[in-house]
């Protein structure tokens, strides 16, 4: 009897370890869904600077590059980095962003001054100067990533 006892005790030990296993291997895969309405979270999406797509998938996030209009309506973003040199299209970006999914997060750069309250309006969370560096803000989101 307590053989018995003991190779239950044994297999349902290993059974708890398989399934918290393979449900690890899940969530690290980030199978789980946490779109708001229930699609699979993309990462971050970047329009116009592929060198910043770069450093975001070296750091470890998942990335994708948008190389020309319309935004990926279909599929869900954490967080949508506008930063090409033209204002038009950043805001073009921006907006489409938002049209498609109102809880992304937009970070954009503004090269005009006088259109930064346009891009507000539109929705960016936040604006870079036309000569401002993207690093730091690279940095502080590797630090809040981890």
């Amino acid at each position: 009897m307590a053989v018995l006892l003991i190779f239950t005790a044994l297999g349902t030990f290993l059974l708890g370890y398989l399934v918290m296993y393979r449900l690890d291997l899940f969530f690290a895969k980030s199978g789980f869904l946490d779109g708001p309405t229930g699609r699979i979270n993309q990462g971050v999406l970047v329009y116009g600077a592929p060198d910043v797509a770069e450093k975001l998938n070296k750091s470890g996030m998942k990335c994708k590059v948008l190389m020309t209009l319309p935004f990926p309506e279909g599929d869900y973003y954490s967080a949508v980095f506008a930063l090409s040199g033209n204002d038009e299209q950043n805001l073009a970006v921006c907006h489409a962003a938002k049209r498609a999914d109102p809880g992304i997060y937009i970070i954009a750069r503004c090269n005009t001054p006088a259109l930064r309250e346009i891009f507000e309006d539109t929705g960016a969370e936040r604006l870079l100067a036309a000569g401002e560096p993207i690093d730091p803000l690279l940095a502080e989101m590797r630090s809040v990533v981890r």
